[in-house]
């Protein structure tokens, strides 16, 4: 070997070990859950986000077109699912109407009963008070004694078929003080 390879090598070699022994090690990213969120605070925002989706696609029902429902039973499933077929599809049948629309007040995650990343919990307040089910007669089917707000006990859990990650399994009203009726 002549001595420009033996410099060209060792300075190759130099530089190498330069290089190297600078670069830090890689810092590993946080690891999304099997649902794909990295954190509880993830978890809750995709929660919310499902909710509002649940809320739009509930709001562009059109009680006379059935195809209108299955945006609704996209974000369901189990409970949340079989409820929302029997209520929809007897609204149907009995040929009511609907007008107005529900508005999401407040969300928020329930971490005491949230078993992530598989099941959170939430609580969701919702006014109710333009939403109107009128019969063939144009006579409203609402109770009078219906509030004006419902707070629920929300259960989602992991799916793959929305584009969130989660789906509505049970909703179910509550008492919630947050959720009172603005006097």
């Amino acid at each position: 070997m002549n001595s420009r390879s033996v410099v060209a090598a060792v300075g190759a070699a130099v530089i190498v070990a330069l290089l190297t022994a600078c670069t830090p090690e890689p810092q590993p990213a946080p690891t999304p859950t099997s649902t794909g969120f990295a954190s509880e605070a993830d978890a809750f925002a995709a929660a919310e986000e499902t909710y509002r989706a649940y809320v739009d696609a509930l709001n562009q029902v059109d009680l006379s077109d059935p195809a209108t429902f299955e945006a609704v039973y996209a974000w369901t499933t189990g409970e949340a699912n079989a409820n929302e077929r029997q209520t929809l599809s007897t609204m149907h049948a009995e040929s009511l109407a609907k007008t107005g629309s529900n508005e999401l007040i407040s969300f928020r995650g329930d971490t005491g009963s949230s078993s992530l990343p598989t099941e959170i919990a939430a609580v969701a307040c919702v006014d109710v008070s333009t939403v109107e089910v009128i019969d063939l007669a144009g006579d409203s089917v609402v109770s009078a004694s219906r509030p004006d707000r419902y707070a629920l006990q929300l259960e989602l859990i992991a799916s793959p078929t929305t584009p969130t990650g989660l789906q509505i399994a049970s909703s179910n009203a509550i008492e919630d003080p947050a959720c009172a009726p603005v006097p």
